[in-house]
C-alpha cells in the first residue's frame, strides 16, 4: 500500500535535500529545480500534488456552515485526498480562515475563497525547513491580505498580513521536525487569536484537539506535540 507520507506514486520515502536538483514531473512532465523527491526518482509537482485536495477543500469550504476555522480544518483534513504531509495544508489554512469568517457575519471580499486558495497553491511544499518560512504560517498571512485588500502599496494591510504570518510562526518553534498537521492546527489557532486583537474578528475555536495521525507519521514527536493522546494512540494499535 502507497504511504501517503512517502512518494505518491511508489511509497518509498522521499528525499528532502540541501542542494535543488532538475525534476520532471511524473504527471504532467514540467520540470522544476527542487529539494524534495522520490529516493526512487519519481517526482510529483505541487501542482499535481495539490490539485484533488484542493477541490476537496474548495468544495467543502462553499457548503459549510461552521464559524470554527479548527473544525472546518479538521473535516478537511480528515477526507482521504489529503495526504499526511504536502503543500495541500498551504491552502487549507487561509480557506478555513476566510470560511469562518464568513460563516460569523463579518464582510469578505467576492471571491474571497478562491483567491486565498490561489495564492496558497504557489507556496511550494517544504518551506519551513528550505526557506524558513512555513507555508501554513504564510497561508494566515494569505487570509488576513485577501480580508483586508492588502497590497505591496497599502501600509497599514500590508503590515497586518506581514504580522500575521509572524505571528503564526512564532507558535511553530517546537524544535522538532515538520508535521503538517500540527502547523495547519498552530496557524488556524493562531489566526483566530490574531484576527481578534488586530481585526476585532470574534471566532470560536475549538482548542484541545487530539491528533489522529501519529501512525502515519514517522517522525512525531509524540509528547513533546500538544495535539498527540497516549490513550489514543494505544487504542488504535
Amino acid at each position: 500500500m502507497t504511504s501517503v507520507a512517502n512518494c505518491v506514486i511508489c511509497g518509498q520515502p522521499l528525499v528532502y535535500a540541501t542542494e535543488t536538483r532538475i525534476r520532471k514531473c511524473d504527471f504532467c512532465g514540467h520540470e522544476d529545480n527542487t529539494l524534495i523527491y522520490c529516493a526512487a526518482g519519481h517526482y510529483v509537482c505541487d501542482l499535481c500534488h495539490s490539485k484533488k485536495a484542493v477541490e476537496v477543500a474548495r468544495q467543502l469550504l462553499d457548503t459549510t456552515d461552521s464559524k470554527d476555522t479548527v473544525c472546518i480544518l479538521e473535516q478537511i483534513m480528515a477526507h482521504p485526498a489529503i495526504p499526511m504531509h504536502g503543500p495541500e495544508h498551504h491552502s487549507i489554512v487561509p480557506g478555513a480562515i476566510i470560511a469562518a469568517v464568513r460563516n460569523a457575519g463579518y464582510r469578505c471580499p467576492d471571491g474571497a475563497i478562491d483567491e486565498a486558495l490561489q495564492r496558497a497553491t504557489e507556496v511550494p511544499g517544504g518551506w519551513c525547513g528550505s526557506y524558513g518560512a512555513c507555508g501554513a504560517a504564510v497561508g494566515v498571512g494569505i487570509a488576513v491580505s485577501v480580508l483586508t485588500g492588502a497590497t505591496p502599496l497599502t501600509g497599514g494591510p500590508r503590515s497586518l498580513a506581514l504580522g500575521a504570518t509572524s505571528f503564526a510562526l512564532a507558535r511553530m518553534l517546537d524544535g522538532q521536525p515538520r508535521c503538517c498537521k500540527r502547523a495547519t492546527r498552530l496557524a488556524v489557532a493562531a489566526a483566530v487569536d490574531y484576527l481578534r486583537e488586530h481585526l476585532e474578528i470574534q471566532l470560536p475555536c475549538t482548542r484541545k484537539t487530539i491528533c489522529t495521525y501519529v501512525p502515519r507519521n514517522q517522525e512525531c514527536p509524540r509528547t513533546l506535540c500538544p495535539y498527540y493522546d497516549s490513550d489514543t494512540e494505544l487504542s488504535r494499535t
